[in-house]
């Protein structure tokens, strides 16, 4: 579906928005649908920043595995963050049972 609207390599990429009015849905539809493709097998990669915003796909084995890397990345930081509000939560249960 979202798969065969989008170029290969980061100077095709097409932002959510373009691919939602395409499609005649809306961006959070869009990124459910990417999540499937790939998942299923297609190397759709994402610019979140900078001139090429937006979803492409990969156009070699490398600027997969530099996606991949990013989303290594942004998976630690959000372990970081997980971690830190469960350490809230822990210090809250024992403030509440220490009062």
């Amino acid at each position: 579906m979202v798969y065969e609207l989008l170029g290969r390599g980061a100077e095709s990429a097409r932002t959510g928005r373009e691919l939602a009015k395409v499609l005649g849905t809306d961006i959070r539809t869009i990124t459910a649908q990417i999540e499937r493709e790939r998942r299923a097998g297609q190397p759709i990669c994402a610019n979140m920043r900078g001139e090429n915003a937006g979803y492409y796909l990969a156009s070699s084995p490398e600027e997969l595995q530099a996606y991949c890397n990013r989303l290594y990345r942004r998976g630690g930081e959000l372990l970081k963050t997980q971690r830190a509000l469960l350490r809230l939560i822990d210090g809250q249960e024992t403030a509440a049972n220490n009062g």
